[in-house]
């Protein structure tokens, strides 16, 4: 069937004063906060749903879902249909895995404006739900981490391995090594800086002027013997959606906190660079006092003067990850001897 037939069966599915109760948050029977967003998502959605999706697979993951709710959630009948429908939707209109990311914590890797899953808990077999899932398996992805681990090992050395495959545990999608001689630091880059558009600049200890001089921040990169960069794309509805980027730029930075705390006992010294300024506390202690969180401050690296397409190359991973995507991009600075 056309997956705006879905769509509209789907919807069918539930009485008026059943969508009332879900806009309300007064449903009769328990729904979760995610199959309620859900299918509020599913019915207010002004574009359609393109391409077909199948009637026998269709069909097979409702009776899979049915038999697995009649087993586990006998006393709720009544409520099957919520889950049912937005694991259909989930599936064949969003083609997104059914659970949460908060539930599983499956990775998401974004190419060509395209979302690849990855769940930690997916189980192969006939008549589990998770036969129809979008996820891959997680090892699949794990396997592929090793792999470049081993490669950066003989190539760079150790250390870099290390900084490599924290840099995939913490949530990073890509990343490659640039020795720091081979960097270049650009003043037009400082100079948008100083135009000031995102309002960090002379308000925070991650923008300049308070990371330094132009000279400064070279003089202090180049202190290092490397540069791990590493990314991470985000496949919002809308780029244009401004709290979806925002979101998208404060789970960037969850991320490269993560990766911090996992090097900091591990590396004999190390500076990361993160992106945009810091937004961590409401007002910023700069200049009157010492930043709050000195030992975790992440610098903007775009505050550093580099030119972050330009680095990418130099790293060989990508700059842009397809139509509607926005990629967020951060560094460690290590030595290879620690």
């Amino acid at each position: 069937m056309k997956k705006s037939e879905l769509r509209r069966q789907l919807l069918a599915a539930f009485r008026p004063e059943e969508w009332e109760a879900l806009e309300s948050n007064r449903t009769a029977v328990p729904v979760n906060p995610y199959n309620r967003e859900m299918l509020l998502d599913l019915r207010d959605r002004d574009e359609g749903f393109d391409g077909e999706a199948e009637n026998q697979s269709v069909r097979a993951l409702e009776e899979t879902v049915s038999a697995y709710l009649e087993r586990y959630w006998p006393e709720a009948p009544e409520a099957h249909k919520y889950v049912t429908a937005v694991c259909l939707a989930l599936t064949f209109l969003y083609e997104k895995p059914m659970h949460p990311p908060e539930k599983v914590r499956y990775r998401t890797i974004v190419r060509d404006g395209k979302a690849r899953f990855f769940c930690p808990a997916r189980e192969p077999g006939e008549g589990s739900v998770c036969e129809f899932c979008r996820s891959e398996p997680m090892r699949a992805l794990e396997a592929a981490w090793e792999a470049m681990a081993a490669e950066t090992r003989q190539r760079e050395g150790e250390a870099s391995a290390l900084v490599l495959r924290e840099a995939f545990r913490a949530g990073f999608q890509d990343a490659g090594v640039v020795e720091t001689g081979r960097l270049r630091f650009h003043e037009e880059v400082r100079a948008i800086c100083e135009g000031n558009r995102c309002r960090g600049y002379d308000a925070s200890w991650a923008c300049p002027p308070a990371v330094g001089t132009p000279e400064e921040c070279a003089s202090r990169v180049r202190s290092y013997e490397k540069l791990l960069l590493f990314s991470k794309a985000y496949l919002p509805e809308d780029s244009m959606d401004f709290a979806a980027v925002g979101a998208a730029m404060k789970d960037f930075k969850v991320c490269s906190l993560a990766l911090g705390k996992a090097l900091r006992p591990r590396l004999h010294r190390l500076l990361i660079l993160s992106n945009e300024g810091c937004g961590r506390c409401g007002t910023c202690t700069w200049p009157e006092a010492a930043c709050r969180f000195q030992e975790e401050l992440q610098p903007s690296i775009e505050g550093f003067g580099f030119l972050i397409s330009e680095l990418a190359k130099q790293a060989g991973i990508p700059y842009g990850n397809g139509k509607n995507t926005v990629t967020f991009f951060g560094a460690v600075l290590y030595d290879e001897e620690s």
